[in-house]
């Protein structure tokens, strides 16, 4: 099997403008603690990695070395009243790493990918949604494993009143000059919505990229 060619399922799930940042320690703790079985289950090849692009007032990124799925590394980037002054950016989690599925050849068991959309050039504009977050799960976990995403995410959609919560079905890329495009690790940033901006348009179906299916929340 290709790299691109593994199957999954995908959800979307965009908040609403005044729901609480993710990346507080406060919001992140629980959710995460929600995937910590999963995760483990996603990591039997290797370890899970997640990176996260922030940066300080005078607008230089923050480093924060390496990086896993475990509380001490998400004390590291996560926000708290003493580090609010800090800009985040985005986030990404892989399980098994990046690293891992690069010397395996294969695709992750288990994908997430979260911005803050103030900082997508769009500081102090109107907002129709604050965060973005993509999530995908190989469907050969199995569905209790889809499942278990998809009741954290519902969960976490009706914290954040989210605008949309949606799914899909598709492989990890697409076939292209002989490798792949289309990634479902680019979604997040270039892959989601059609050129023109989504806060100047009703949230409709030809506002997206690809077909995606409403979930109710």
């Amino acid at each position: 099997m290709a790299f691109f060619s593994r199957d999954y399922e995908v959800f979307l799930l965009l908040a609403a403008p005044d729901a609480p940042p993710l990346w507080d320690a406060t919001q992140w703790a629980p959710f995460a603690a929600s995937l910590d079985g999963l995760v483990a289950q996603a990591s039997a090849r290797g370890k899970a990695g997640v990176r996260s692009h922030q940066y300080n007032p005078n607008g230089k990124s923050i480093p924060f070395g390496r990086l896993g799925w475990d509380d001490k590394s998400h004390a590291k980037w996560t926000h708290t009243p003493e580090t609010r002054e800090a800009r985040f950016m985005s986030l990404e989690a892989w399980a098994p790493s990046w690293t891992t599925c690069e010397k395996d050849d294969q695709a992750p068991e288990l994908f997430l990918a979260l911005a803050n959309e103030s900082l997508l050039g769009r500081a102090g504009k109107p907002l129709q949604f604050s965060q973005r977050l993509v999530c995908a799960i190989a469907t050969d976990m199995g569905p209790e494993a889809a499942a278990t995403l998809r009741q954290s995410l519902a969960q976490l959609a009706a914290q954040q009143g989210a605008v949309v919560f949606a799914h899909t079905r598709r492989q990890w890329g697409r076939a292209a000059y002989g490798g792949f495009t289309g990634a479902i690790q680019d979604m997040l940033i270039g892959g989601l919505f059609q050129p023109d901006d989504p806060h100047a348009r009703p949230l409709d179906a030809a506002t997206f990229r690809e077909p995606w299916t409403r979930i109710r929340n």
